[in-house]
């Protein structure tokens, strides 16, 4: 090419040769350096555009391209040179008259043997007044029209969408069930615009980069790209998830003439794998928590089996443990009659410490017969909350002043079917133990609730229950304490402070009446037992 740069117009006969050579074809070819600059005369360019040399050269040619292809032509140059394919394009340039003309470009990069790009060589064709609606964007469904093609026919029987496009990527053809994929369809679309006129996206939703679709790559780059998934969002407001594959097309001799994409839904197809791929990733944890529960059940199992072979054999021990005491409650009685008129004071004093330790001795096997379930109750209708009201004077001036006691009681609940007496012992007791887990003082609440209990529950009917709460800000339990609280004889209190048979007592007294205990406890900060007991049918007091 000849240098025009020392040329201070265009209006040489040289330069209107240029011009008139130009009219004819509609073409022209330019060369550009490794990283796309010009370093030569390029007399087409200048004719077309009428930039002079020191405007175009290096890459001051980019100023004659539209501002709004200008950032996606030199995207596509950068993957163009940084993969060594070709480089496809089309792009408006700013004619040396100022009008807008709509060029498709094509260059090739010339290689040396180390695999380096030594320079492009790039033909430019205008084809504006090719495709005079070259910016249209989406056609809808019932107005577009497809060009003729053989074998069209056949091509709209598969199951499969078809889209093929060109060497420019301007597609020419699209098969009925592509159409159907996407709802839309327009043959004048470039692959710049692929994203905006079909509205496509990426898996997780973000917009698809056209430069990075499967069918831009094949028409841009000559790649083959296999088994892609992308998201389609229709006009009427549904969306699909795409697959497909798209692949270079060549003539016999090998040059490339297009490109061709073969599509379809594979929304249902994807859901599954997300669903299979959700149920592996939490399969060792729903195993895990199903060993887990599992374990806890065979626990409170063996617990409640434990439990009740305790209270089985404790009550068998009790009952003839008490019927030796009525033998020797009776004797004593007699031995007092007859001796009553004796003046030795050693016997009455023997007598009487005989006596005291039968009561004892009664007073521990009524708690056995409690805790086995065996004693004798009177239960009937119970008003919870004015039951609480009457002993909270007792348990207060039991428990002294160190100690602030609340109480929470929930109003209209209904009436609980238990004994009375009984009850308020097990109040009692559980007040003494709070006081003493506090011996620096602190704070002790009675609350009540209403709950209803479903078959799940292993320990309780399914029912309506009455829930009391006692709260104590103590000194608290740790879990292997829990664990024995309410086995007998099992005791934290130093030797003679206490017979292990308070909680016991209260379990079996519980488990009797139809209800249940629970203790929830931490060191240091204190302990909750909840006693559950069925209501009646009907609110208030019988």
């Amino acid at each position: 090419m000849a240098d025009l740069s020392a040329e201070a117009t265009l209006d040489t006969a040289r330069h209107k040769a240029l011009r008139r050579m130009y009219a004819e074809t509609q073409s022209f070819v330019c060369r550009f350096t490794a990283d796309v600059g010009f370093d030569e005369a390029q007399p087409d360019w200048a004719a077309l555009t009428g930039q002079a040399r020191p405007e175009y050269d290096g890459h001051g040619w980019m100023d004659a391209i539209h501002p709004d292809d200008i950032e996606i032509t030199k995207r596509e140059w950068e993957i163009a040179r940084d993969g060594g394919y070709q480089m496809l394009r089309t792009h408006r340039i700013r004619s040396r008259d100022g009008e807008w003309r709509r060029f498709a470009v094509k260059a090739v990069p010339q290689i040396d043997d180390d695999g380096a790009i030594l320079s492009w060589t790039a033909i430019h064709s205008d084809i504006t007044d090719l495709r005079p609606n070259s910016r249209e964007k989406v056609v809808p469904l019932e107005t577009a029209e497809l060009p003729p093609l053989e074998s069209s026919t056949i091509m709209n029987q598969l199951g499969e969408g078809v889209i093929v496009t060109d060497a420019l990527g301007q597609i020419v053809f699209v098969n009925d069930k592509a159409v159907e994929l996407h709802g839309v369809k327009s043959l004048n679309v470039e692959p710049e615009n692929y994203t905006d006129s079909y509205r496509l996206f990426t898996v997780d939703g973000a917009p698809y980069p056209p430069l990075e679709l499967p069918l831009s790559r094949a028409v841009l780059r000559g790649e083959t790209v296999e088994d892609t998934r992308w998201r389609i969002q229709r006009p009427d407001g549904t969306e699909i998830l795409a697959i497909g594959t798209a692949r270079p097309l060549y003539d016999s001799e090998g040059n490339q003439q297009g490109g061709v994409l073969t599509m379809r839904d594979d929304t249902a197809r994807h859901g599954a794998e997300e669903q299979l791929a959700l149920l592996n990733e939490t399969l060792e944890t729903r195993v895990t928590e199903a060993i887990e529960e599992r374990a806890i059940a065979e626990e409170a199992l063996v617990q409640a089996q434990k439990m009740e072979a305790v209270g089985q054999l404790t009550g068998g021990i009790a009952h003839d443990f008490n019927n030796l005491l009525t033998v020797i409650s009776g004797s004593i009685q007699l031995l007092e009659l007859r001796l009553k008129d004796t003046d030795d004071e050693k016997v009455h004093r023997h007598l009487d410490g005989i006596s005291g330790a039968t009561q004892r001795a009664a007073a521990l096997t009524q708690r056995l017969l409690a805790f086995s379930r065996r004693q004798s109750l009177a239960p009937k209708p119970t008003n919870l909350s004015a039951l609480i009201d009457e002993l909270g004077d007792m348990i207060r001036r039991t428990i002294g002043e160190a100690i602030v006691f609340n109480t929470e009681l929930t109003a209209d609940m209904r009436a609980i079917f238990v004994d009375r007496n009984q009850l308020e012992n097990v109040l009692l007791n559980l007040s003494l133990n709070a006081r003493d887990a506090m011996p620096q003082g602190g704070q002790l609440w009675l609350k009540t609730e209403e709950t209803r209990i479903g078959d799940a529950d292993a320990n309780l009917a399914a029912g309506d229950y009455a829930v009391i709460s006692v709260i104590d800000t103590g000194i608290g339990m740790d879990e292997d304490t829990i664990a024995h609280a309410f086995e007998p004889f099992f005791t934290t209190k130093d030797v003679g402070k206490g017979t292990g048979l308070g909680l016991s007592m209260i379990y079996g007294f519980l488990k009797q009446s139809g209800g249940h205990a629970e203790i929830s406890s931490e060191p240091g900060v204190g302990t909750t037992i909840k006693l559950y007991l069925p209501t009646c049918a009907d609110r208030g007091d019988a």
